[in-house]
């Protein structure tokens, strides 16, 4: 892990998924739509492009919980939860990265990131009742943070991605490399 890190792919990962995490700031520095940040697209590229198992988890979660902290947000372990299985979405991609394998990667992960903390029952009866009434309201309500998610997901993925792909080309030494 030590020559990992030294390595110019790894600190070039580690760059643009800190910069990916920046855009959870947007809102403290000019009015942006609710959801539509680069979170998302940074699990699944990190899940994609680190080689290293446990660093495609950590780093993506570190810039999360930095973020929160920066932010002001608690730690909601559903929140956690559902940003893992984004990363995993880009694990099951790893070696296998395409347009199309990054956008079914990006809507599963966003897909089952709603469906894991918008589930009402993880909420408390006054925000949600605990019925089935009370999980389709929940979803119902989430649908646009789900949409702006999406977009999000696919405009920032096509950046981390696209620009991965070109400094890989300008730059072999951070290629991947078996």
């Amino acid at each position: 892990m030590i020559e990992q890190v030294k390595s110019p792919r790894f600190l070039t990962l580690t760059l643009l998924v800190l910069a990916a995490a920046c855009t959870r700031a947007l809102p403290l520095l000019i009015p942006h739509v609710w959801n539509f940040t680069a979170i998302g697209a940074l699990a699944v590229f990190a899940g994609s492009q680190f080689k290293n198992r446990y660093a495609a988890m950590i780093m993506p979660l570190a810039a999360m919980a930095l973020s929160d902290l920066f932010l002001g947000h608690g730690f909601i372990k559903t929140v956690y939860a559902g940003f893992i299985v984004m990363v995993l979405c880009g694990m099951f991609i790893r070696n296998k990265v395409s347009v199309t394998n990054v956008g079914f990667a990006s809507i599963a992960g966003a897909l089952a990131f709603f469906l894991i903390t918008n589930f009402a029952l993880l909420y408390s009866e006054a925000q949600y009742p605990h019925t089935l009434g009370g999980v389709i309201t929940s979803y119902v309500m989430a649908l646009p943070f789900l949409r702006n998610m999406l977009i999000g997901d696919v405009v920032y993925g096509a950046i981390l991605f696209g620009s991965f792909y070109y400094l890989q080309k300008r730059y072999p030494s951070i290629a991947y490399s078996k």
